[in-house]
């Protein structure tokens, strides 16, 4: 499924309908396809179930989802939050719920009666407003949000919680606070912009007939999923040695920040480099050596416990197929100009992270004296640094900002955080829908670093290596919160599951 706007979201509708497709048509697709994924989620047989709707197409497809609700063995009653639909296909389903004798009832002509229903409910139903929404409910339908908000009810919101705007995240009034929402023909960019997303629950994407080709070339973003993620993973011959698996090249480390390199390795390892690589000042060789003695190690020449310009040279990067640069390097002087030689040398695909990143803050223009492709994976705060912004703007616009550094500096760039999107500097956009708030620890994007590292030290081309590895990176976070909690989970925890996120057992 794609991510799309709501104007895009109206062209996919239009090309269905030049092949023949009715409103009707895909109305009743809608409303079928949304009670097939509440029935999933919230077995209905014999729940009591209110459809609250409103006087457009969305309210249209509540009729259609009320209708199969008690096809499905569920009471069901809709009340009207805004009086009689003012669309065709919307009164003709209406029309059809009174038919299949459901009680429908209009809000404001029997407020009592339709607070005890909502009260009484086990399901509510959100068809109130749906894409062409902007602004702030009134306060009559506010009033009726609020109502629906305090209920005990699961609520499920089709194709977006009402009070929200499709293509952003602003929340300007009431909102529907779902627990699950039901996105016709593709994502909504408000499903993964904030604050809106935290009205959204679980998001669900489901086809209604729509032409898939009119997708093709009129979408916003890709959603990466667990199962495309995994089916991207290079197979290994069953007759492979370590060499044909590839090296992957850490370069990073400093006196009191032995373990950020380690935790790019171990990740590293635990992702299937055949050999992983790491370049550390000699002053935490001895104690980073014992964290993973599977790892080759390589010591070099340092300045106040922090690698030098002096110690880098032509003889680290032989033999390597993939180099990641950063993690705990520090961030002075020597260690600047020491990450610019480093990305000089390097002629394999380049992961820059944390510190890294910090060092090319000060001079953008190291990224286009690099010789092979790069993947820069800031979180905002280094995002923030490398295009001169705040946090704020950051965390306000991370798609165009993601997009415009991409393009501009030639880069793939990941912006990480909830959501995290992947952008390329031909202009493809991915946003992440895996990870939760347990992965918000210490070391956890050195581990993602690792992971890119190796997978591109496996030969995948540095998009899929990318992509793949933020997905799989927040499926490991997925697996041990549900193991452990979000409360206490180490990156330790989320890299030794990721044999298993490796499994295809382990699905989302």
């Amino acid at each position: 499924m794609k991510v799309l706007s709501a104007e895009q979201t109206r062209l996919v509708e239009q090309a269905a309908f030049k092949i023949g497709m009715s409103g009707e048509r895909l109305m009743e697709n809608a409303g079928a396809a949304a009670t097939r994924e509440i029935n999933k989620h919230y077995p209905v047989n014999t729940l009591n179930a209110v459809v609250v709707v409103g006087q457009g197409n969305n309210g249209g497809d509540g009729y259609v989802v009320a209708r199969k609700l008690k096809e499905y063995g569920a009471k069901v009653s809709v009340i009207m939050a805004m009086g009689i639909p003012l669309t065709k296909d919307s009164s003709l389903m209406l029309s059809r719920a009174k038919q299949a004798q459901i009680s429908t009832l209009n809000y404001y002509d029997n407020v009592d009666l339709c607070r005890n229903l909502i009260d009484s409910a086990d399901i509510i139903v959100d068809s109130i407003f749906g894409i062409g929404f902007h602004g702030a409910p009134d306060r009559d339908v506010s009033e009726i949000i609020n109502i629906v908000n305090n209920s005990s009810a699961k609520k499920v919101a089709l194709d977006l919680p009402s009070g929200l705007t499709a293509d952003n995240g602003e929340v300007l009034g009431a909102a529907i606070k779902a627990d699950l929402t039901i996105s016709f023909i593709g994502y909504k960019l408000c499903n993964f912009k904030f604050p809106a997303s935290n009205y959204c629950g679980k998001v669900v994407a489901v086809s209604i007939g729509a032409p898939d080709e009119a997708t093709k070339n009129n979408y916003y973003a890709d959603v990466v999923t667990y199962k495309k993620a995994l089916a991207s993973l290079n197979n290994i011959p069953s007759n492979a040695h370590k060499g044909q698996k590839g090296t992957a090249l850490i370069i990073g480390g400093s006196y009191g920040m032995a373990g950020a390199p380690m935790l790019a390795a171990r990740a590293a390892m635990r992702s299937g480099a055949g050999v992983v690589k790491v370049a550390l000042p000699k002053s935490i060789y001895s104690v980073a050596a014992s964290m993973l003695p599977e790892a080759v190690f390589t010591p070099l020449d340092e300045n106040d416990g922090a690698l030098c310009t002096q110690s880098i040279n032509s003889s680290i990067f032989k033999n390597i197929k993939a180099m990641l640069i950063g993690p705990g390097i520090g961030c002075n002087a020597d260690t600047v100009s020491a990450v610019a030689r480093a990305l000089a040398f390097s002629a394999v695909p380049t992961v820059i992270d944390a510190d890294g990143l910090n060092a090319v803050s000060n001079d953008t223009e190291i990224l286009n004296q690099i010789k092979a492709p790069v993947i820069i994976t800031p979180h905002v705060g280094e995002m923030a640094r490398l295009i001169g912004k705040t946090t704020d703007y950051v965390n306000n616009n991370r798609i165009s900002v993601a997009m415009e550094y991409a393009t501009k500096n030639g880069v793939i760039t990941v912006l990480k955080g909830a959501y995290t999107v992947i952008a390329t500097p031909d202009e493809q956009l991915y946003i992440n829908t895996t990870g939760n708030e347990a992965m918000a620890t210490a070391g956890s994007g050195d581990m993602l670093a690792g992971m890119i590292a190796a997978f591109l030290a496996n030969g995948m081309e540095p998009v899929l290596a990318a992509v793949s590895a933020v997905c799989l990176h927040g499926a490991a976070g997925d697996m041990a919160a549900n193991d452990l909690g979000v409360r206490g989970v180490l990156t330790t925890d989320m890299i030794e599951r990721l044999p298993y996120v490796f499994k295809p057992r382990f699905g989302r």
